[in-house]
């Protein structure tokens, strides 16, 4: 169920409470979660089909984020002020978070590090005689809390004018620029009273709850259950209510990614042309990384420094879909997708991590664009041709690094002859495989069929094959039919359809649970009809109890 196809309804009096009439003074410690619940909200259907479309209406959302006006100076310290503070954390903290997932206990960790930052960075710098807005701030608490909703509206209406008179948006303010100015004069909520501020932990806790039920954190999904992150359909205001583009690693990657950053003379006219002096010494990874760090907009980098020509090889390059190829366009849908194809590993971490993390996209024949990581592995100018031999190769890669199947053999398009896409011999015995990158269910027709019995006749005329894995990212129902009949025309041996998800979570099973060096037993995908992941753990934990 996406937020979009829920019907507006009225909400009721229960949200105001939460915010406006609760103690702000609750510790964890005494905090009930199941005193926030109400009618609605601890009736899972009933929440949402009554409660939560009203909670997640564009127009409502937007009001909130975009037409926020700051609260009178003397409630600083009370619900609607901490409600800002803890959305602006929460959602700036989620949307830069790859695929926008994080469990509830990383979240409330990382959403007070940030505020925690704000207060370090508060405190050690000392802001220039001509910050009007830091002059502004300290204006507005001269007086104590007696001060008139006027000042803090002067804040705010001043980052507006002074906003539009910038020519970078990376000198814009931000409210992430009031927070730092109050903080150092001890004014930022409840966080900067404590070295150890565990009652913001206090704060974000029972404000997590409440965004919960305005159903802004948690996706809604027709199975019942939550997924945290920003809904999809609120990106583009949440985007613009935080100022935000991209990422800075995913940043640094897109400048490291792309050729027209390689050039000296380039990053030297940037750096000038934004003004950023600090030392390089003469290395081009330094001149990229002193772009990032001063907080340059790729949108303005980009307009900047690439010409049309520069920006129609990188959407070429990338295979982004640009089709009208105006200039603004082409420069949004590159940020777009190195923002959200980005796919990244620890460093000294396997290639087969990455092939992991990409394995569904691969395989999904609907997705096209290839993470910027993974563009250059395969010399190949036919994207979709592209796409085939990464999926061959990242199976490969997460059958031999991921289950330890040293007897792991490519062969596919190096292959001659009636081959499979590749092949694994253990003890004698061997497993092949064949990708079947779809955009739909892959139903295994005739021709496959026969094209399968070929490569299985071929091998058995030397091995003993016992498994040929068909990987596909979705099956139709005739599949499952059909593997039993071809079963029996190449004498018993197990026709296993693998679902791309099942293999992915089965690795991440195996990583998780078993020793790194041990070779998974191929035996537990004994069977026929689509690998069931818990049947297959069942096998392993059988084996290894």
């Amino acid at each position: 169920m996406q937020l979009s196809d829920l019907v507006d309804q009225e909400w009721n009096s229960y949200e105001e409470k939460r915010f406006l009439k609760d103690s702000t003074k609750t510790k964890t410690n005494d905090f009930d979660p199941e005193s926030f619940k109400h009618e609605g909200f601890d009736d899972r259907e009933k929440y949402l089909e009554t409660y939560a479309p009203a909670l997640a209406d564009e127009n409502r959302v937007r009001t909130e984020l975009t037409d926020f006006t700051p609260p009178r100076l003397g409630s600083i310290n009370n619900s609607p002020y901490q409600a800002l503070v803890i959305r602006y954390g929460i959602l700036r903290t989620l949307i830069r978070e790859s695929g926008y997932s994080m469990p509830k206990d990383s979240l409330l960790e990382t959403v007070q590090e940030w505020q925690r930052e704000i207060i370090a960075e508060g405190s050690d710098s000392e802001f220039s005689d001509d910050d009007t807005l830091f002059h502004l701030s300290k204006a507005a608490v001269n007086h104590g809390s007696d001060v008139d909703d006027s000042e803090l509206h002067l804040i705010y209406r001043y980052t507006e004018l002074y906003n539009e008179q910038q020519q970078w948006k990376h000198e814009h303010y931000t409210w992430r620029d009031m927070f730092k100015r109050l903080s150092t004069i001890n004014r930022f909520p409840k966080v900067s009273r404590s070295e150890k501020p565990e009652h913001a932990l206090d704060t974000i806790e029972k404000g997590l709850w409440s965004l919960q039920e305005q159903a802004l954190v948690y996706e809604v999904i027709e199975d019942g259950q939550n997924i945290v992150g920003i809904p999809e359909d609120y990106d583009d205001i949440i985007q613009e209510w935080v100022s935000y583009e991209i990422a800075d690693e995913n940043f640094r990657t897109m400048l490291e990614s792309l050729d027209q950053f390689d050039s000296q003379s380039r990053l030297i006219e940037a750096r000038e042309t934004f003004d950023i002096n600090t030392k390089t010494g003469g290395r081009n990874d330094r001149r990229r990384k002193s772009l990032v760090e001063a907080g340059v907009y790729p949108s303005d980098l980009l307009d900047e420094t690439l010409t049309k020509d520069d920006l129609k090889d990188i959407v070429d390059e990338y295979g982004i879909d640009a089709h009208k190829r105006r200039r603004n366009e082409m420069i949004e849908k590159t940020i777009e997708y190195f923002e959200r194809a980005q796919k990244s590993v620890e460093e000294g971490e396997p290639e087969s991590e990455l092939y992991l993390q990409c394995f569904e996209d691969i395989a999904d024949g609907k997705i096209e664009k290839i993470p910027p990581q993974l563009q250059t592995i395969v010399d190949e100018p036919d994207k979709s041709k592209k796409l085939e031999i990464l999926f061959e190769r990242a199976t490969a890669e997460i059958f031999e690094d991921v289950f330890n199947l040293s007897g792991t053999e490519l062969l596919g398009q190096t292959g001659g002859g009636n081959v499979a896409d590749g092949q694994i011999e253990q003890d004698g015995k061997w497993l092949l495989w064949d990708n079947k990158r779809r955009s739909g269910k892959f139903k295994l027709d005739a021709d496959t069929r026969a094209k399968i019995k070929d490569y299985i006749d071929t091998k058995n005329q030397q091995h003993d094959v016992e498994w040929f894995f068909i990987i596909a990212p979705e099956f139709a129902k005739s599949a499952e039919q059909r593997a039993n009949q071809l079963e029996t025309q190449v004498g018993g041996i197990d026709i296993r359809l693998v679902r791309a998800d099942t293999f992915t979570e089965l690795a991440r099973y195996w990583q998780a649970e078993y020793d790194n060096d041990t070779e998974f037993p191929l035996s537990v995908f004994y069977g026929s009809d689509t690998l069931d992941l818990e049947t297959a753990k069942g096998a392993l934990e059988t084996m290894f109890s």
